[in-house]
């Protein structure tokens, strides 16, 4: 039987065209983004997410806050603030993804709010959404754009190698394909440490290749630290890794 690779098609935050192939082994992931927009008296960071995420707020982050809805074409604006003030947030909710920013604080004045909604352009997808500098003569821009998968298995991280190839160990990785593999261990305490000495979840690993630069990450949960020392758990993570691949196409 072939096995079957999946492709997944994403936009980052920047509108580059990203694919992520994740081999049969990889589980199912929820898809999110990051990106930072910065000016003249401006810098903000946005973070991404599939649609309906922000409704986790005014239950869990933000019980008994202030919320506020404004709509707009093709998507929402909420606002939501923590009953004592203490944090606030934004958010871009579109019927396929959603964007927020945060502020660490009180919801900041009308003005302030509507300076960062017309600094900035919301556009959603099925692909994934997009958060750009509205206008070139603001001389904002845009970068630490990211794409990122997520589950309670396994988490891909997909950079631009342009921007991010200052982030790449110093020494060269071992050759995979058109790509290079780096590992590097994980900050553990030390019972976790002790419990995944010598098993593939100690580390982190890196990938590069001409377009893109992935990161692994395999989360040390109860059920991690249950299957470290399986062998079947050994191949399954070295055929995660030696399988997925990406292009960023700008």
């Amino acid at each position: 039987m072939v096995a079957v690779i999946s492709t997944n098609t994403r936009l980052a935050p920047d509108g580059a065209r990203v694919e992520i192939s994740l081999p049969p082994e990889a589980p199912a992931l929820e898809w999110h983004g990051n990106t930072k927009i910065g000016g003249p008296s401006f810098l903000r960071s946005f973070g991404l997410a599939q649609a309906g995420q922000h409704r986790v707020i005014p239950k869990k982050i933000f019980p008994g806050g202030h919320t506020e809805t404004f709509r707009r074409e093709g998507f929402d604006l909420v606002v939501y603030e923590s009953a004592d003030r203490t944090d606030s947030c934004l958010v871009w909710a579109g019927p396929y993804n959603e964007a927020t920013t945060w502020f660490g604080g009180p919801l900041p004045r009308r003005s302030l709010l509507n300076r960062i909604v017309s600094s900035v352009a919301f556009a959603d997808s099925p692909e994934g959404a997009t958060v750009k500098p509205a206008l070139p003569a603001m001389g904002l821009q845009q970068f630490a754009n990211m794409v990122y998968g997520v589950s309670d298995q396994l988490w891909v991280t997909v950079k631009d190698v342009r921007t991010s190839r200052d982030e790449l160990p110093a020494w060269r990785g071992a050759a995979q394909g058109d790509a290079e593999v780096w590992k590097e261990k994980l900050d553990l305490d030390a019972d976790q440490a002790g419990a995944l000495s010598g098993t593939p979840y100690e580390w982190r690993y890196i990938l590069a290749n001409s377009t893109a630069v992935l990161e692994l990450f395999f989360p040390q949960t109860s059920a991690t630290m249950m299957r470290a020392n399986d062998a079947a758990e050994h191949d399954r993570v070295t055929s995660i890794v030696s399988g997925v691949r990406a292009v960023w196409a700008a």
